[in-house]
């Protein structure tokens, strides 16, 4: 199976997204313009990504947290337009819950292989510690993983 660029999957889930808001009899259905705002926004990001645009001195970002700032920028721009009614907020939490289930599921699976690794039963700790050990695993494999690609750029810019 091929490995999907993020951008179609993320593109593909605002499609499923207004295709959901659009049937939802219970949910204001959003002006399709915020739709197509935010998927021209996000295309855009995904051209310049391929320009593959060094960063010069500014601490990397990753493209997951470029991807969270467009729709997070979309929604803020959709609020303040007074031509397009604001979409109801559950249009831009569907879109970001695809875009962090990646980091999610790479905590999870890294976290069970800790536990695996270091025979460590965690059988007794309720829930919300195992989410809050995830959540802190998300933020330092984001560190580790920016302290790496900041040492990868520095070593291109080198040679």
């Amino acid at each position: 199976m091929a490995k999907q660029n993020i951008f179609d999957v993320i593109l593909k889930t605002i499609n499923d997204v207004q295709t959901k808001n659009k049937a939802n009899p219970r949910e204001e259905t959003a002006d399709p313009s915020v739709f197509d705002l935010l998927k021209g926004k996000l295309q855009q990001l995904d051209e310049n990504s391929k320009l593959k645009r060094a960063s010069r001195g500014k601490s990397p970002n990753s493209i997951l947290d470029l991807i969270r700032k467009e729709i997070q920028g979309t929604q803020r721009e959709n609020k303040k337009d007074p031509n397009v009614k604001t979409a109801p907020g559950s249009v831009f939490e569907n879109i970001l819950k695809k875009v962090n289930q990646g980091p999610q599921r790479q905590a999870s699976s890294g976290i069970r292989k800790i536990v695996e690794d270091y025979n460590i039963n965690i059988s007794r700790l309720p829930h919300n510690v195992i989410q809050q050990v995830q959540q802190n695993y998300v933020k330092d494999r984001k560190n580790f993983d920016q302290q790496y690609a900041k040492a990868i750029i520095d070593l291109v810019k080198r040679h």
